[in-house]
C-alpha cells in the first residue's frame, strides 16, 4: 500500500475519532415541573431522563448523555443554594454550546436573570414554552393565547426573540420546529451530529440524516477496504467485516433504530427483516457477496474528493460502499414507515 493511501486513511480515522469523541453539551434551565426531562426524552427519541423530579432545589446538574450528545438539566438559578454569581462560577456557560429556557407557565423573574447573563456572554438562548396541549382560556383561541406569551417574554427579557411552542405528549407537538432552532444554532461539526443523533420529526428530518450517514459510508468504507483482513469467498477482494458492522450500527443509531424497536416490524415488513440480518459478520458477508455482480469501479469517481483517488479507485472500497449505501437505504425505508407510524397514532 503507498504511503498516500496510509496518509489518506490516517486523515480519515484521526477525523471520525475526533467526530466520535466530541460531545455536544445542551443545558435545560427553568422552573419545576415545566418539563425539561420529558423534553430531553423527546429530543433524543428515547426515554433516557427520568420525569418527575425536579433538580431545581438540588446543587447538581444533572447530565444525560446519549449517542454524543450531553443534556444538562441545570439546578436554580438565583436560589439560596445558588446565588446569581455562584452559580455562574459552578456552571460556566462557555461549556455549553447552547441554552433551553423551559418554562409552563407565567415567565419568571429567574430566567429573565439568567438570560439576560447568558446574552451579556453571547450565548445562544432558545425559549421553550411546554404543554401547548393544555393552553386554554375562555373567549380566547390558542392564537391569541400564544401571542399573549411571546409578548410576555419579550417584555421580561426586554428583546424581541422566538418562543417554541411544544407538547410532550400525542405527536409531539412543535418538536420539528425545535429541532429546526436547535441545528441553525450550532456551528456546522456540531449541527452534523445533532442531526445524527437527535429524533427526526419529519420526513426533511430523515433525508437530513441519510445525507449525513452517506459521508460516515465513504469514510468508512475507506477504512474497511484499506484493513482488508476478510476475504469474500467466491470474490477477488477482502474487507474488515468489523469497521462495517461498527458503520451498520452507526446507521442504527441515527435513524433510532434499537433492536426492540426493529424486531417489533420483523414480521410486519421485509426491509426490518434485512436490517436485522445484514448487522451481523455472516449477514455482511451475504450482502458483499450478493453486491459483487453489480461492482462497477468507475461509478466510484465522484467519491474522490473525500477519500483521495487511490482508496477511491479500489475495489474494496467500491463494494464496501455499495454494501453501506444498501444498508443505509434499508434503514431509511424502515424509519420512514415508523414515523409515519407513530404520527398516524
Amino acid at each position: 500500500m503507498s504511503s498516500t493511501i496510509y496518509d489518506e486513511i490516517s486523515r480519515i480515522k484521526d477525523q471520525l475519532e475526533k467526530d466520535e469523541k466530541e460531545t455536544l453539551k445542551i443545558a435545560l434551565f427553568g422552573q419545576p415541573g415545566a418539563g425539561k426531562s420529558s423534553i430531553i426524552n423527546k429530543l433524543v427519541g428515547e426515554k433516557v431522563a427520568e420525569t418527575g423530579a425536579s433538580t431545581d432545589v438540588t446543587k447538581k446538574a444533572q447530565p444525560i448523555y446519549h449517542n454524543g450528545l450531553l443534556f444538562v438539566d441545570l439546578p436554580g438559578y438565583g436560589t439560596t443554594q445558588f446565588p446569581p454569581n455562584e452559580w455562574i462560577n459552578e456552571f460556566n456557560p462557555d461549556d455549553f454550546d447552547l441554552f433551553l429556557c423551559v418554562f409552563s407557565g407565567k415567565f419568571h423573574e429567574a430566567d429573565t436573570k439568567f438570560f439576560k447573563e447568558l446574552k451579556q456572554a453571547g450565548r445562544v438562548c432558545l425559549f421553550v414554552r411546554n404543554f401547548h396541549d393544555a393552553l386554554w382560556e375562555d373567549g380566547k383561541t390558542t392564537e391569541e393565547l400564544e401571542k399573549v406569551i411571546l409578548a410576555d417574554v419579550e417584555k421580561q427579557v426586554q428583546s424581541k426573540v422566538d418562543v417554541i411552542f411544544t407538547s410532550c405528549f400525542k405527536n409531539g407537538y412543535g418538536f420539528e420546529q425545535l429541532q429546526d432552532a436547535i441545528q441553525q444554532n450550532l456551528e456546522p461539526a456540531k449541527r452534523d451530529k445533532y442531526i445524527l443523533s437527535a429524533k427526526a420529526y419529519s420526513k426533511r428530518h430523515l433525508d437530513e440524516k441519510r445525507m449525513e450517514c452517506e459521508k460516515l459510508v465513504t469514510k468508512y468504507s475507506a477504512i474497511a477496504a484499506a484493513n482488508a483482513i476478510n476475504p469474500i469467498p467466491g470474490v477477488d477482494i477482502s474487507v474488515d467485516v468489523s469497521v462495517i458492522l461498527k458503520l451498520f450500527k452507526s446507521i442504527q443509531q441515527a435513524y433510532g433504530l434499537n433492536d426492540e424497536k426493529i424486531k417489533k416490524y420483523e414480521a410486519l415488513l421485509p426491509v426490518a427483516k434485512k436490517v436485522i440480518e445484514y448487522a451481523s459478520k455472516g449477514g455482511v458477508i451475504v450482502l458483499l457477496k450478493s453486491l459483487s455482480t453489480k461492482l462497477a469501479i468507475k461509478n466510484t469517481a465522484k467519491y474522490i474528493p473525500i477519500v483521495g483517488q487511490v482508496v477511491a479507485a479500489s475495489a474494496g472500497f467500491g463494494l464496501t460502499h455499495l454494501a453501506g449505501s444498501r444498508y443505509l437505504n434499508d434503514c431509511l425505508e424502515l424509519a420512514t414507515h415508523i414515523m409515519e407510524k407513530e404520527l398516524q397514532n
